[in-house]
């Protein structure tokens, strides 16, 4: 997943006296003597990081709980997003230091400042113009970013090799970046369950759910949605080395699978003009933006059945600090509630060995042993006016046949950009 939340890179203010001024002033809660610095002296003192430590004004603030001069650091201009020498933020601070006030303070300014960047950003693709998926400069290069934050989307994947190493154990692209591992097994297996449980009313001994899941990977997940019997099980898979791969291990014969070989931007307007609803949808795509997830969101809703369909995805969402985390989880919720959606997070105990990194260029799950599951079901409020609408006109969803995907397959096939 290439979502993540945007981190302040830019090189700090380096004037030693202006931030010691700072700092002692925050950590004391001197509220007067900061707004005189940051008023009458210069409002670039509220950006401040020491140049050792990194340390900021209003990291310094929120460990000690001053939330007024939280609030007033970051309406003179403090990036919220700054991170120290060892890479936290002024969230991570509050969070050490169990400020909870200015820990929620700062996640709703986070998440407001990240939607308001993603407008914006959307806004520019829209017109035509370019923009960066990072605030960092364009005179930034990878080489002085540490790996860790180096931007995740990789525009040309689908034209990179992939390859299963020795043991099977990982999916790597060109850069040697994992794409999947195995360590995701027990993951995929709780998001499998989540899934497929029945949660309508009606005979759940003889229903079986039909589910959707966009990215095959190392067929972790589904395997293990193979395993809980749907009666239709549609794998969206857009690069040729995985579908070479599903193809040799037979993928296409198991019960009641159906391979749909292309971009979901392609495959999942072909299928909904074709009537398909499904149950059951996961996302863990590779290599795209989060703008990309939005967008999926958008078409999703169109193929979730109503009202006890259930969504998930694998929450890569800024995966190197637990406060970034926090927020584009948040930023995800507020998404999907204009969607008629809920979610929550489900934490799962989750245990990395180190080892399983050996040969992968860059983690993508830094050493946390709690992974928040999502799960998504659709607002009983929200979609129950649509029901009755949908009712009244008479639109009655079919279920696919295997004629109806293998068309919209042949369809998509062919309007696939070679590579």
């Amino acid at each position: 997943m290439a979502a993540s939340t945007t981190i302040n890179l830019q090189p700090p203010v380096t004037n030693s006296g202006n931030v010691l001024r700072m700092l002692d002033a925050c950590s004391k809660g001197d509220i007067e003597t900061v707004r005189h610095l940051i008023t009458v002296e210069n409002p670039l003192y509220a950006s401040l990081q020491d140049e050792t430590t990194g340390q900021s004004p209003l990291m310094v603030a929120a460990a000690q709980g001053h939330l007024p001069l939280v609030q007033l650091l970051l309406e003179a201009g403090a990036p919220w997003n700054a991170v120290d020498r060892n890479g936290q933020c002024a969230g991570n601070y509050a969070t050490d230091h169990e400020k909870w006030q200015v820990i929620n303070f700062l996640v709703e300014w986070g998440t407001r400042a990240e939607l308001i960047l993603g407008a914006a950003q959307r806004e520019q693709q829209t017109v035509g113009l370019p923009f960066h998926s990072s605030s960092t400069s364009s005179t930034t290069t990878s080489s002085t970013i540490p790996e860790a934050h180096q931007p995740s989307t990789k525009p040309d994947y689908l034209r990179q090799p992939l390859r299963y190493n020795n043991d099977s154990s990982a999916l790597l692209d060109a850069d040697n970046d994992a794409v999947m591992m195995e360590w995701e097994r027990p993951l995929m297996k709780a998001h499998a369950q989540i899934l497929m449980e029945q949660v309508s009313p009606a005979d759940t001994a003889t229903y079986k759910k039909r589910v959707l899941n966009v990215g095959f990977g190392m067929g972790i997940i589904d395997t293990a949605l193979q395993e809980l019997g749907p009666s239709l099980h549609i794998i969206i898979e857009a690069h040729p080395d995985v579908y070479k791969h599903m193809l040799q291990q037979k993928w296409d014969q198991k019960p009641n699978v159906r391979i749909c070989f292309g971009r979901w931007q392609d495959v999942m307007p072909a299928l909904i003009q074709q009537g398909v609803v499904v149950d059951a949808i996961f996302f863990d795509t590779y290599g795209e933006h989060f703008m990309d997830m939005e967008d999926f969101h958008q078409i999703m809703v169109k193929m979730l059945s109503k009202p006890h369909g259930i969504y998930s995805f694998f929450n890569g969402l800024a995966p190197d600090n637990l406060f970034f985390h926090g927020v584009a989880c948040q930023c995800v919720k507020l998404q999907l509630a204009q969607l008629g959606l809920e979610a929550e997070f489900l934490p799962c105990q989750i245990q990395v060995d180190e080892k399983a990194w050996d040969g992968v260029r860059r983690k993508y799950w830094h050493g946390r042993d709690t992974y928040y599951l999502p799960r998504v079901t659709w607002n009983p409020q929200a979609v129950h006016g649509t029901l009755v609408a949908e009712q009244q006109e008479g639109k009655n969803k079919h279920s696919p046949t295997k004629q109806d995907l293998e068309v919209v397959a042949m369809e998509v096939d062919a309007k696939r950009p070679r590579v």
